[in-house]
């Protein structure tokens, strides 16, 4: 990528991210006299420039995955992708949740060399940011590194989304151990994800290895806290949906396997498949569905086709032929429907196995609760689970679908309720025996726009509050990421 064409095609975040990129790659190779280094340290330097022309320092975060440059999400290009995986990595293998570049008129290009030496070496310590913050603070002042307990969540202001609706920030707010654990196994999947799926894009052989880590850390986290691990599926990206698509419906996979009563292996088996089961989400796919208009002729072909595509690239695996074997006929029925009506078109006869079902449970859930180019809104969760008990029996299993009402309750986690005060509040998962009213509390509006958890309520009105639930709507429409109050 020249420089004119990362002007030109790339946004700030994308070049600043891909010069720095470059450099961690290329003082590995060469001396700092070398023509090539010496142009890519003065590319970098060019970029922080006309970045702190604008009067802001540089301040890139790592945040579920995803990368911001100043709280604005950098959305990479396909030709961006690896880049991001590469960095993603980077950052977590040094603990490094944020990389801040104060604005300073006098930086050197020795000074850029000795960053990204100290960068390079950090990995090499017991503890690499600790290492890693003690020699920026002695020679690199200007240049400012951060982890997740004291980096600054994305969201400083508001803003449009893409599916509509308000972007409100979110205060941080002191964590858990656990919920750090719970937020770091999710960004590890989004990873995990994105490398599997440009290594396939490239030809290359790919191991499952590190998605079976993920799925066996999402096991132990549902054994030790299910509200916790429950509203993991309430993160939503529709930047970057395929891949919080695959982690949702494997999240929600997995607890109904186990409500249905699955062994270990058989949760680590079913956890795999989900994650695997849109793998051929890619290509034609993405832009056939890339427009508001409803699917028909060749998107709609290519759409339906997709399952197909997940099971060549799971053929495709560097993995057991019986566990690959056993991934196939969930993936292909995740879309058949129960009465065999749905796609890819078939001639078969047999019914779906319980994997295949509850597979489309998870899936359909997640779908109909997120944002898609081609519909209006998403459905609240509420509605979703109403529209699913209604096609159960012809789409979906109807024991599965009543499994998954238990689980989930008629408020899932993560609904935003209108009370009758004319407040709103926010659900947390119902667990076992809880009674159909979720815990929730209330969301409170902030004189500087941004929103924050306020009291819990009790909406069974056995402590004497008297309020009571008037409607749903889905966190999309006020712009909130419930896993930021949840998590």
């Amino acid at each position: 990528m020249s420089e004119k064409e990362s002007g030109d095609k790339h946004s700030p975040g994308e070049v600043l991210l891909h010069n720095l990129f470059r450099l961690i790659q290329v003082v590995k190779i060469h001396q700092s006299n070398n023509r090539l280094f010496a142009d890519i340290v003065a590319a970098f330097k060019a970029a922080l420039a006309g970045y702190w022309a604008t009067g802001r320092p540089a301040a890139f975060i790592l945040y579920r995955g995803r990368f911001f440059l100043n709280d604005e999400r950098i959305v990479f290009s396909p030709s961006m992708w690896t880049t991001s995986v590469k960095m993603s990595e980077f950052f977590q293998e040094r603990s490094l949740s944020g990389l801040k570049f104060e604005i300073n008129e006098e930086v050197t290009d020795q000074a850029i060399v000795s960053l990204v030496d100290f960068l390079n070496k950090a990995k090499r310590f017991p503890e690499p940011f600790e290492w890693l913050r003690s020699q920026l603070s002695e020679d690199l002042a200007w240049v400012v590194p951060t982890k997740e307990d004291d980096s600054t969540l994305p969201g400083g202001g508001s803003s449009q989304t893409a599916g509509g609706g308000r972007q409100v920030a979110v205060r941080p707010e002191a964590q858990s151990e656990l919920k750090r654990q719970a937020r770091q196994i999710y960004s590890q999947g989004l990873t995990v994800m994105r490398t599997l799926v440009t290594r396939l894009d490239e030809g290359k052989k790919v191991g499952i290895q590190k998605a079976k880590r993920v799925v066996q850390e999402l096991i132990d986290l549902m054994s030790e806290d299910m509200r916790l691990y429950l509203a993991l599926s309430t993160i939503r990206d529709h930047g970057d949906q395929i891949f919080t698509h695959s982690l949702n419906v494997a999240v929600l996979s997995i607890a109904l396997a186990w409500k249905v009563g699955y062994s270990k292996v058989g949760l680590e088996q079913l956890g795999l498949i989900a994650l695997f089961h849109d793998l051929g989400k890619t290509g034609d796919f993405l832009a056939a569905v890339d427009k508001p208009d409803t699917l028909e002729g060749h998107d709609l072909a290519v759409v339906q086709n997709h399952p197909l595509g997940s099971i060549a690239r799971i053929i495709r695996l560097n993995a057991g032929y019986n566990l690959k074997l056993s991934m196939l006929h969930p993936v292909g029925e995740h879309h058949l429907g129960l009465d065999l009506t749905g796609y890819p078109k078939t001639k078969r006869t047999r019914p779906l196995t319980l994997g295949g079902r509850i597979l489309a449970v998870a899936d359909q859930y997640d779908a109909m609760t997120s944002w898609r180019p081609w519909r209006a809104e998403p459905l609240s969760p509420s509605m979703a689970i109403q529209t699913m008990v209604e096609i159960s029996g012809r789409s979906l299993d109807p024991l599965v679908v009543r499994l998954f009402v238990e689980m989930m309750g008629p408020w899932p986690v993560g609904s935003i309720l209108v009370l009758d005060s004319r407040e709103l509040a926010l659900t947390e998962a119902v667990l076992p025996g809880e009674g159909p009213y979720p815990p929730a509390f209330t969301l409170l509006k902030n004189e500087d726009g941004t929103v924050s958890r306020g009291p819990k309520l009790d909406l069974s009105g056995a402590s004497g509050d008297k309020r009571r639930i008037v409607g749903d709507l889905n966190p999309a429409a006020y712009g909130l990421q419930p896993a930021d109050y949840l998590l």
